[in-house]
């Protein structure tokens, strides 16, 4: 009988969503280097030799997790960057998106990258490939600071430090937020404040 293309497509997808679903657990509890394919396999509710049909190794399940972590970011500056808004309007709008919906893997990103340039099982290829991905990130808010700057909206300095300093303190903040640390009764005027750390004026776009 002739293979039903589709179907074997849905079933990958499937079974590769086990697989990561399965070992993004393990690896928040155990780590990377103490976590096995075995107990991702038995996680997951499949063979050990089955997990080995969709991913090469524990490090590529860990890469990929960490890129699908990254392209939700990517896709939210990418958003960001294409309103039609103001240099200044689009870093308020990313402010107010990150305060209503936090980017639930800010706390999974820190720690998952963390681990991989600790690692010594992850090759300097794909720890690099990883550092491009992070770069390309930062290049999109980068553009946005860029054309802030030559607006008189943002303060001087290298756009891409810019980008670099407001990812931090806005990653910095959502974690402690989700760990329950609060920094001030007010989360608005925490928010605010990183706004105008980078502004020129207090005036709002």
């Amino acid at each position: 009988m002739p293979r039903n293309t589709a179907k074997d497509q849905e079933l990958r997808k499937e079974r590769c969503s086990q697989i990561l679903s399965a070992a993004v657990e393990l690896f928040a509890k155990q780590g990377l280097t103490s976590t096995k394919i075995s107990d991702i396999a038995k996680k997951a509710g499949m063979s050990h030799g089955l997990v080995y049909n969709y991913f090469r190794s524990k490090e590529e399940i860990y890469l990929s997790l960490l890129d699908m972590n990254m392209n939700v970011l990517e896709n939210i500056l990418l958003w960001i960057h294409s309103l039609d808004r103001t240099p200044k309007g689009k870093l308020e709008r990313l402010i107010d998106k990150f305060r209503s919906e936090p980017w639930d893997e800010a706390l999974f990103y820190q720690m998952f990258v963390d681990q991989i340039f600790s690692s010594d099982t992850i090759s300097e290829e794909l720890k690099a490939s990883v550092r491009g991905k992070m770069s390309e990130n930062l290049d999109i808010l980068a553009g946005i600071f860029a054309e802030g700057q030559a607006a008189g909206q943002f303060r001087a300095g290298s756009p891409r430090e810019l980008a670099f300093y407001f990812l931090t303190i806005a990653h910095a903040r959502m974690i402690s937020e989700s760990q329950g640390f609060k920094i001030c009764d007010n989360r608005t005027e925490t928010w605010d404040a990183i706004l105008d750390f980078f502004c020129v004026t207090e005036d709002r776009a």
